[in-house]
């Protein structure tokens, strides 16, 4: 009997808890999405945890040797795309819109994923007159180390200090307010 009473004393505490930590658990949870409203409203995957970003060297469409390691100390935006995917077309055109006028706070760098379609991509690049550096993979791991799968565009967001702070998947409109917003919040920019 004691026994008895003991368990159902023990589960009646662990129910009790269990109603008084969920409520606090849902607030901290919106207190962190909370932080950042821009960039969820802009489709930014925040991860819950900074970790260091994957580093690299990648040959660029004009032969020059560039490295992630390069860019620390400015947030990157690493942004991997394709020379057969129409979304991926029509969005570097606009992240190159969106760094006019923001280079000095922010560096894009476009990763073309068929970089052995080198014709191709100078194609898109020349017809739409993209100034961003462009990398090209081709049997480099890069993709594995981003676990980059499936769809593109997706874009690494990438802080001062090189560590992987969130990720969009898809397609934006780099040009829009919230486009802006939302790095600036999350980077600190002015």
């Amino acid at each position: 009997m004691i026994k008895r009473n003991l368990f159902v004393l023990s589960m009646m505490i662990g129910i009790a808890t269990l109603l008084f930590l969920l409520p606090q658990v849902g607030r901290t949870a919106s207190a962190v999405q909370a932080d950042y409203p821009s960039c969820q409203s802009f489709g930014v995957q925040r991860f819950q945890e900074k970790k260091e970003a994957p580093t690299f060297s990648l040959n660029s469409m004009d032969g020059k040797l560039i490295s992630l390691g390069d860019f620390r100390g400015k947030p990157v935006l690493l942004t991997f795309w394709a020379t057969w995917c129409a979304s991926c077309k029509e969005d570097i055109p606009l992240l190159e819109k969106f760094l006019t006028g923001r280079r000095d706070q922010l560096t894009i760098l476009l990763i073309t994923i068929d970089g052995e379609r080198k014709k191709a991509a100078e194609k898109i690049i020349r017809e739409n007159k993209i100034s961003l550096p462009v990398l090209l993979l081709l049997k480099e791991k890069v993709m594995d180390q981003y676990m980059v799968r499936g769809w593109v565009p997706q874009t690494f967001l990438i802080d001062r200090e090189g560590m992987l702070v969130g990720k969009i998947v898809g397609q934006r409109d780099w040009c829009s307010p919230e486009a802006w917003a939302c790095l600036k919040e999350l980077f600190a920019l002015r």
